[in-house]
């Protein structure tokens, strides 16, 4: 199997693209973070499957057509692509989020989904057919407050899927998305640090989470190649919510 990770080099991305590689597959991760990503090629080289880092930026569509390219001319083809690149918005009220702050999540969020998904399209039918993991969120279902810009994206992410779902079923390539809850990855760090009292922040967390914790890097790996491999050969259109029971309640 021959897969590609969006923003692969830290986090979730990272933690999936291992994952695939220790599963055998060939991986392709493309990150604007070189550091991390050269750093994570080199240190995966006994893995089954190999890993190739690619400088890559998802809101420029250049980068993610050379992705795409990459992986094709490295191994021959694609099977799968998890659109997981994203970036937060630090918690702002509604009426006080700058333009340009909204232009950029649903920059590096939606717009980069859509230019994964435009541009794997092509690929996985000349494969004869494949599967596309998007990275949406429980916010496109829950309201969590102060992330307008976060949550729009994320929704339209769900909407996307859906829509490439039922348009490619009968061409052999299914589309779903992961949605999930708080996840220990480095982004979640990062808001927890900037907050005033950041081990409150992570009571709440925990509080807000049945289960009582964090969900971990490696699970949602768990779920993205459930998805990605024929384990889910009759799911396609769904958005899989791995949050430790949040919107359950």
């Amino acid at each position: 199997m021959t897969a590609i990770v969006t923003g692969g080099a830290e986090g979730m991305g990272r933690a999936t693209a291992l994952k695939f590689a220790r599963e055998g597959a060939d991986v392709v991760v493309g990150d604007i973070n070189a550091e991390a990503g050269a750093s994570l090629e080199a240190n995966a080289t006994d893995l089954p499957g190999r890993i190739v880092y690619v400088p890559c930026d998802v809101s420029i569509e250049d980068d993610v057509a050379h992705l795409i390219e990459t992986a094709e001319k490295t191994f021959g083809k694609l099977d799968t692509i998890f659109n997981n690149a994203g970036i937060e918005q630090p918690v702002t009220a509604s009426d006080e989020i700058a333009e340009d702050l909204f232009d950029k999540v649903i920059a590096v969020n939606l717009k980069g989904t859509f230019f994964g998904c435009k541009h794997a399209l092509p690929a996985l039918l000349r494969n004869g057919g494949g599967t596309i993991v998007n990275n949406s969120s429980v916010s496109a279902f829950a309201n969590v407050g102060g992330n307008l810009s976060y949550a729009a994206s994320k929704g339209g992410i769900m909407s996307m899927t859906r829509v490439i779902a039922i348009e490619y079923a009968d061409r052999n390539v299914r589309c779903n998305a992961i949605n999930p809850g708080v996840i220990d990855t480095q982004m979640n760090r990062r808001n927890r640090d900037l907050a005033a009292d950041p081990e409150e922040i992570e009571r709440r967390w925990r509080a807000i989470t049945p289960l009582g914790r964090m969900g971990t890097g490696d699970e949602i790996a768990e779920a993205v190649l459930y998805l990605a491999t024929p384990l889910s050969s009759f799911v396609t259109g769904i958005g899989l919510v791995i949050d430790g029971g949040r919107i359950a309640t």
